[in-house]
């Protein structure tokens, strides 16, 4: 049985990431970073998140399979890689953001920390006291928008067996009732739980978990708590006042209102046709609708139901949050790699190819890229399946190939209501 260098398994796993089409922290060490720029601005704000200054969340425009994902990849190694503690998800039909809680359920625990290949933050936890939580903000009145995370977190030391097991799990999103959480008070702590001037209400205060949890994760001796977003752009498909409410909470979670008190940072990646097709052009939404319905842009619709609904200061909050999101400087489009960068992308993948296979690898590389343009703009996903292709046959048949590449063409977005497991509307 051959025996692998650390190398070649190195290699081979990147080349398999990348048949797979799912980038991973070898991969992303492993290619030239054909986005430096980018990566030199989000170290800058990852450093003001660790001095204590949260800075503006970014979102990162871009076509499909022009490396948004790969760039999400490098940022979330990045990040653990300098101390902060990462939730990294992608929207979906079991995820969305328009409900804040439920939202926080999912990027709790999907908590990565740089010390533990186990997601969340029980392991960090237990290596504290609740006499710590004296020294931090985390027991400071008023901090949160509901005392009762805090209470359940300092609930949490006190605990044994299931009930701390439970605690935890409301900590990360599995709500206990009430009852249930002055059971465990009274039980743990020998005394009622103190009164609140408010109920805790899901809707109203989902806020105030996603500050704790920041806070926390600062106390456990992280730098901060990074989230990141892909597939933004399925907003897209949230009935009208489902969408308002997903761009209230991106808009908190992005600070750019500048009203986020916790070390939060939070940076999503989203497809050109959300900005294009319904934020602004309604070109995305030609099929035949409703009488009466109108043609949906976003960026005009969305403040005027704000003000229907709410008032016209959150109309004027929408109107900031698509300005903000179409500055780019503050959310940069990733552009199309230039062919120079293309070569050397793919001059890459033809040594780690040789390199995982134990091979002279044999691609000619500038014939690929004028037969991949042939077929018109393409993604850099599509020059490197390619690559790939032609590298493969050439090794197990020892032969070229001839390239066919037919056009991609990016799904439009529309309003799909079945599409999410919950009621969009609510």
């Amino acid at each position: 049985m051959p025996t692998y260098s650390e190398r070649r398994k190195q290699a081979v796993a990147v080349i398999e990431s990348l048949r797979a089409g799912i980038p991973t922290r070898a991969s992303t060490q492993a290619l030239p970073d054909l986005r430096k720029t980018l990566i030199q601005n989000i170290e800058q704000d990852l450093s003001r998140l660790a001095g204590g200054n949260p800075p503006p969340g970014r979102l990162l425009w871009g076509a499909y399979g022009q490396g948004k994902t790969h760039a999400l990849t490098a940022v979330e190694h990045l990040a653990l890689d300098e101390g902060f503690a990462v939730s990294r998800l992608s929207l979906s039909r079991e995820v969305s953001c328009h409900h804040l809680f439920n939202f926080y359920g999912r990027v709790a625990i999907a908590i990565r920390t740089p010390d533990s290949q186990i997601p969340g933050i029980q392991q960090a936890l237990d290596r504290k006291e609740p006499g710590d939580l004296i020294d931090s903000p985390i027991l400071k009145p008023g901090r949160y928008s509901h005392p009762l995370p805090a209470i359940v977190l300092e609930d949490y030391f006190y605990a044994a067996g299931e009930d701390r097991d439970l605690l935890y799990g409301d900590l990360m999103g599995t709500r206990l009732s009430m009852p249930e959480l002055r059971r465990m008070h009274r039980l743990n702590r020998g005394e009622i739980m103190p009164r609140f001037e408010e109920n805790f209400r899901v809707a109203q205060h989902a806020s105030a978990y996603f500050g704790l949890m920041a806070d926390a994760l600062v106390w456990c001796g992280y730098k901060g708590w990074v989230i990141l977003i892909d597939e933004v752009e399925l907003v897209g498909r949230l009935g009208r006042v489902s969408r308002l409410q997903a761009y209230r909470n991106l808009n908190w979670l992005l600070n750019w209102s500048k009203t986020l008190p916790y070390p939060i940072y939070t940076l999503g990646v989203v497809a050109s046709s959300l900005r294009n097709d319904v934020w602004f052009s309604g070109a995305g939404t030609t099929e035949a609708k409703p009488k009466g319905r109108q043609t949906r842009i976003d960026s005009v619709q969305i403040p005027a139901l704000a003000a229907e609904r709410c008032g016209p200061e959150l109309a004027l909050e929408m109107e900031n949050f698509f300005k903000m999101a179409i500055n780019s400087r503050q959310c940069p489009s990733i552009k199309l790699i230039q062919t120079k960068d293309l070569l050397s992308l793919l001059k890459s993948l033809q040594e780690l190819h040789g390199i995982a296979y134990d091979w002279s690898a044999q691609l000619d590389v500038e014939n690929l890229l004028r037969t991949v343009k042939e077929a018109g703009s393409q993604p850099i996903r599509t020059y490197i399946r390619a690559a790939l292709e032609v590298l493969d046959i050439a090794y197990v048949y020892h032969e070229a190939i001839d390239l066919r590449v037919d056009t991609l063409q990016e799904t439009t977005l529309t309003e799909d209501e079945g599409y999410f497991t919950d009621d969009n509307e609510a």
